[in-house]
């Protein structure tokens, strides 16, 4: 029996060593695909990270984060998020709805209708957990208002409350009944945040510190409250943008407006290492129970977005199987997460420009991140 044991747990280790040296030549594969895509493109910097089947993990960085000031992209430069942020408060979300303090399906309006702003939003009696986490609320987007993009630019330090967003679309007329289609919006996700403090009491980022980083071990996000931020990539957006042309920072490392108003939007500031991470751990179970996977991953039709939404998860069909994940932009910034259900990877990359001059690179890194589906299945 000693000796069995003893073959077997050597056996395990031999595999084990090949594994990783196995990764670590593909690592070395990714690496040279990477630099091969970065220097056909326009685009400043570009950091790219892969989470194996085995949890290991290697990022893979290239160009610059600030051109001008001459610092190259690292592994741990942060850039921001965008919408990537939603799943991290979707799975705030799900855990509270495991531990009862929220319901899928059961209207809200019962726990929000003391708030004067909540009775006047489109839709109002019958929004529920499930369709605001799923996009068929009806209600429009906020950030989309160019009443509300004239005044965001005009104050630079100016705080935002979340009603304050919302008091861009009270009184809107719905663009459809609740669940009857689906309508990317950012406001779904404001009215979610601002439930999950209301049943909580608690700060919306002390929910993910306390909820999704600390339970990941994840040290490389930080709130989007702010104007500056230690380690965050410069932002190039497009000269002729409508919305916020330019530099997403000034001379002096700070934001050209105040970052804070996105909250629930999006409002995290993070490295393609950390959201490659999380994204390996929710979609493999480990961030809220197993039961409610299912659920999470119950799709409608995402109409124009392609594929299907869950809830804060958009699921794809690809010839490498079903890919769960989410894409977010800000000015200057934009944000792939994706995870390959059948051979159990995650990858995020991040550029930091949105100018539609510069972003070709996003074809050919979702090019890589299927590669590596091929690789591992030689």
């Amino acid at each position: 029996m000693k000796r069995f044991f003893t073959l077997f747990l050597f056996t395990f280790l031999v595999a084990q060593v090949n594994a990783q040296s196995d990764y670590r030549a593909l690592g070395e594969l990714i690496d040279h695909r990477l630099d091969s895509i970065f220097k056909a493109s326009q685009t400043p910097g570009v950091s790219f990270s892969v989470v194996f089947p085995d949890g290991t993990t290697q990022t893979f960085a290239k160009g610059m984060a600030n051109v001008e000031k001459d610092e190259p992209m690292t592994a741990d430069s942060k850039m921001l998020g965008g919408s990537t942020g939603k799943v991290f408060y979707s799975v705030v979300a799900l855990q509270l709805v495991e531990e009862g303090k929220l319901t899928l399906d059961d209207p809200i309006y019962t726990q929000m209708a003391s708030h004067d702003w909540f009775n006047r939003l489109p839709n109002a009696k019958n929004l529920t957990v499930r369709n605001l986490m799923r996009h068929q609320s009806g209600i429009p987007r906020y950030v989309f208002k160019e009443s509300f993009q004239e005044v965001v630019k005009k104050d630079a330090d100016r705080v935002w409350k979340p009603e304050e967003l919302l008091a861009y679309v009270l009184d809107d007329a719905p663009l459809f009944e609740v669940g009857a289609q689906f309508a990317y919006s950012d406001t779904n996700y404001i009215i979610l945040a601002m439930l999950m403090e209301e049943v909580t009491g608690k700060d919306l980022y002390d929910l993910v510190q306390k909820r999704v980083l600390d339970k990941a071990g994840l040290k490389g996000v930080v709130p989007q409250n702010k104007r500056s931020y230690a380690g965050l990539a410069q932002g190039y957006n497009g000269e002729n943008d409508p919305f916020f042309p330019g530099h997403a920072l000034d001379a002096q490392g700070k934001s050209r407006y105040n970052l804070q108003f996105e909250w629930a939007g999006g409002g995290l500031v993070i490295t393609t290492h950390d959201l490659a991470v999380l994204g390996k751990k929710i979609y493999e179970g480990e961030m809220f129970g197993k039961a409610l996977m299912a659920e999470y991953t119950k799709g409608i039709d995402a109409g124009r977005q392609g594929g299907e939404w869950g809830l804060g998860v958009h699921i794809q069909q690809t010839p490498k199987g079903t890919v769960y994940g989410h894409s977010g932009f800000m000015p200057g910034y934009v944000t792939n997460m994706r995870y390959f259900v059948k051979d159990r990877y995650a990858v995020c990359y991040q550029i930091n420009t949105s100018d539609r001059a510069k972003m070709s690179i996003m074809r050919g890194l979702s090019a890589l991140s299927a590669m590596v589906s091929d690789e591992l299945n030689k």
